[in-house]
């Protein structure tokens, strides 16, 4: 069994009771692992600071932790964001995230890969190829921009890294 099945597990009488909230105020319950999200218009709005307090008693209940720090309302208007994905209108990578994917990617074709792949990742080209399919999967035509760099990077697949050692020559007494 996987780590997010074993997750649905533990949370499936928090969502359905968390589901079922939201659709008492008519609004839209979303859990992706442990973030939770509520998703609805002026009705949501207006009983916000009331659902946090209701939501945390919930999930209290049912025997989970709630991080008051992580905690937040984001209205209409401005940057709402959950699990490093943009959710205003529709589900888009942020434009910080796209920039910087977009010059990891620029400079991988200018300077090569190992350059770039600052955390050791074991296989930098798996973990670029995933990075960019995620940003393809949010924002089609975004994607097919990294798309068209990453295509563009020579991946060297022997050694990045050679290794010259050099001794003095000394000579031993007999």
């Amino acid at each position: 069994m996987t780590s997010p099945a074993l997750a649905n597990l533990c949370a499936f009488r928090l969502d359905l009771r968390l589901a079922g909230l939201a659709r008492s105020l008519g609004a839209t319950y979303t859990r992706y692992a442990d973030d939770l999200a509520f998703s609805g218009g002026d009705d949501l709005a207006r009983v916000a600071e009331r659902l946090e307090i209701r939501v945390a008693a919930i999930a209290i209940e049912e025997g989970f932790a709630v991080n008051l720090r992580k905690t937040r309302v984001m209205r209409r208007g401005a940057r709402q964001h959950l699990a490093a994905v943009v959710v205003n209108s529709h589900p888009n990578l942020a434009r910080t995230e796209f920039d910087a994917l977009k010059a990891v990617l620029t400079n991988c074709v200018r300077h090569g890969a190992a350059s770039q792949n600052r955390d050791g990742h074991s296989d930098y080209r798996a973990h670029l190829a995933g990075r960019v399919a995620h940003a393809a999967m949010l924002n089609a035509a975004r994607g097919a921009k990294l798309k068209r760099i990453f295509d563009r990077i020579v991946w060297n697949l022997g050694s990045s890294i050679t290794l010259e050692v050099s001794l003095p020559v000394t000579t031993l007494p007999p």
